[in-house]
């Protein structure tokens, strides 16, 4: 401030300098910068807070146009509102934002008191104030952390919430922008864009989308990003790992209830499903929906002999090779065990069985696992479905039938189902729970047919046949029911119950001697399978009392070619337990009987019937007896019926028979033929 020419004398002009110097120890001594200005709008006054702020040197403002100090935005403005001031001697009022200009051109935002200050000298403009610079920073830093932070909180509710992941990462997208200073942001997952904004971008920031080790995602973002920045986006990332994380756990989840653990196929449900579909379409549609059941022919084995890891992975191949077989629309599902079902739309008759030849090619194909070739083959049935038809269980009903057929016909053949079929399926399933009810009411019963010498015509054994009589005295014949019994697994229950009564009732006739007449039983392919097949025998013989050397177990000849390790196994085991084996239907297939533990054979009755009019017959039969008498194993002819038969087989030195001619089945065990 100056001091003018003043009239008022020298003490006054003394007491003027005085109240000047305090006035100005009290500006320069403010925490703010202080500028005072005249009414010429020169600078007259500037504390050291001020020349720190403008970043000028000590004095250099001193007489300046204040408009120094503005920049060239607000000059005009701030001009008109100091005249206006210095007019009405406005009085000192704070204003909420002053724009200012440093020396190196820079400028700031500060807040400044603004007012008329009357001195002896005249009416000076005084400012007062500070650079807000950066507690504006800080304040718009806070807002953009509390938006950050709201925009989080917000994104996690919906995901916790079960909201769209789409819809979740366009709302991502749309805050990031509110939020950041960016010039594009893209969320991928799994190479698919999921939502994005601005133009491609060239320098990308990476932030994985993830959760433990598995990655869903990323989002690639392009602009200025701090700490702070990149914190927000790896929050904004993990709100979205959250979101693909339940959507990639519902998904496993639904894959897992819709396809098979170890194939990865379609599993029942899912069949079902496309099924039903189908069906549906081929009621709008020409064109027919289709079933193929295929069940592969004697998969145990490969079970038994190789292990089950083995055979898991001969389903894996062979869950491959058939989804390449057919076509990229149908759907190959596996039902369980070694069950497998092509589910097909627009498709005829003649293509259906054209594809049901191409799986049974296809599955004959040699598999390799662990150095070892499998030739698999399998029985296939096919059902087609009609507008008219809804049922989409019946319809696989159906093609199980044809499969069971065209097992029942050779295996490794297709078969179309038809009404015929459909009798006989349901008759199946009538028949497989009329006999679990005979076998819990006891209307099973056995029959014995005696074995006699054809030397002297002595009983030297019998043979115990399963009979079921049905309420009403109607006698259900053995053809009828034990193929059903042996595919409902109801022959094991059945067998161990044939097996008790046939040794108590041979026990019980001729006594618990060593040397008394054997007792014949037959045993199922599924029986010799069952790992307590030796405990069940020997249970039976300590029940009974009956010597193991009186008991011989019937085996079909087929029934040991290809054996799985269970069923070996248990032959030697009750080999050791001294029960001796029989060769049912010999001449009927081919068995190396050197690696056989048997003690006869049976003679097909096949063979027998033909005596009298093929001579090729009766050289089959004579040198089976010949081969059987040279292994020091007694052979047993069955089905004779006539004295000439009997002639004929004692003549050839056939030992011993079995037939009417000696006696029919009978429900009790007799010492006479």
């Amino acid at each position: 401030m100056e001091a003018h020419n003043y009239a008022g004398g020298p003490g006054k002009l003394e007491a003027l300098l005085h109240e000047e110097r305090a006035l100005r120890a009290v500006l320069e001594g403010l925490p703010d910068a202080t500028v005072a200005t005249g009414r010429d709008g020169r600078i007259v006054f500037v504390n050291a807070h001020a020349e720190t702020l403008f970043g000028y040197e000590h004095g250099e403002l001193l007489g300046r146009p204040v408009q120094t100090l503005w920049p060239e935005k607000v000059r005009e403005r701030y001009t008109r509102n100091m005249q206006l001031y210095f007019a009405t001697e406005h009085p000192l009022r704070f204003t909420i934002r002053a724009d200012g200009l440093r020396r190196d051109g820079t400028e700031f935002v500060g807040e400044m008191s603004w007012g008329i200050v009357d001195t002896e000298a005249g009416p000076l403009l005084l400012a007062i104030g500070r650079d807000m610079t950066a507690h504006r920073e800080a304040m718009s830093k806070l807002q953009r952390q509390s938006q950050q932070a709201a925009a989080v909180a917000a994104l996690g509710a919906r995901a916790l919430s079960g909201a769209d992941v789409g819809d979740l990462a366009v709302e991502a997208v749309a805050r990031m922008r509110e939020t950041l200073a960016i010039d594009y942001v893209v969320v991928r997952r799994a190479g698919e864009v999921l939502a994005d904004w601005g133009g491609d971008g060239a320098e990308l920031t990476r932030f994985e989308i993830a959760f433990g080790d598995e990655v869903f995602g990323e989002i690639c973002v392009e602009g200025t990003l701090g700490d702070d920045e990149e914190s927000f986006l790896r929050a904004i990332a993990n709100v979205l790992a959250t979101a693909l994380g339940r959507l990639r756990g519902e998904e496993r989840m639904r894959h897992e209830a819709l396809h098979d653990p170890l194939t990865g196929l379609a599993n029942r449900a899912l069949c079902r499903e496309r099924l039903i579909h189908a069906l549906a379409r081929a009621g709008r549609d020409p064109g027919a929906a289709c079933v193929l059941f295929i069940d592969l022919d004697d998969f145990k084995a490969v079970n038994d002999l190789y292990g089950h890891a083995a055979g898991d992975s001969l389903l894996i191949g062979l869950a491959r090779r058939l989804v390449a077989t057919v076509r990229p629309a149908d759907t190959v599902a596996r039902l369980g065990g070694d069950e497998f079902v092509i589910v097909c739309e627009d498709i005829d008759e003649h293509t259906a069985i054209a594809l049901g030849h191409r799986l049974t090619e296809a599955i004959h194909e040699p598999l390799e696992i662990d150095g070892i070739e499998h030739r698999l083959s399998a029985s296939i049935g096919i059902a087609l479905g009609d507008p008219a038809r809804r049922d989409p269980d019946g319809l696989l009903a159906d093609a199980d039938a044809a499969a069971y057929r065209a097992k029942a016909e050779g295996r490794g053949r297709v078969e179309v189902f038809d009404t015929r079929l459909r009798r006989h399926a349901r008759e199946r399933l009538r028949t497989a729970a009329a006999l679990e009810r005979a076998l819990s009411l006891g209307q099973l019963r056995l029959a014995f047919q005696p074995i006699v010498s054809l030397t002297d015509r002595g009983v030297v054994g019998h043979e115990a046949l399963l009979r079921w009589d049905s309420p009403g005295g109607v006698m259900n014949a053995p053809a009828d029911f034990i193929p059903v019994a042996e595919e409902s697994a109801l022959i094991v229950e059945i067998g161990a119950w044939t097996l008790m009564q046939a040794c108590h009732e041979s026990a019980s006739a001729f006594g618990r001697e060593e040397d008394g007449p054997a007792i014949w039983v037959n045993l199922s392919p599924r029986q010799l399978a069952q790992p307590d097949l030796p405990a069940v025998v020997a249970d039976c013989l300590q029940s009974s009392g009956l010597p193991p050397a009186r008991l011989r177990l019937e085996l079909k000849e087929r029934v040991l070619q290809g054996a799985p390790k269970t069923a070996r196994a248990n032959v030697v085991a009750l080999r050791e337990l001294g029960v001796g084996f029989a060769l049912d239907d010999f001449g009927t297939g081919y068995s190396s009987l050197r690696d056989l533990p048997v003690r006869a054979i049976k003679i097909d009755r096949s063979f027998v019937a033909a005596l009298g009019s093929s001579a090729g017959d009766q050289a089959i039969v004579a040198a089976i007896v010949s081969l059987s008498s040279a292994l020091g194993i007694a052979a047993i002819a069955e089905g004779v019926e006539s004295e000439e038969q009997a002639a004929q087989l004692a003549a050839i030195g056939c030992p011993y028979a079995q037939g009417y001619l000696f006696g029919a089945p009978g429900p009790r065990i007799t010492s006479e033929p």
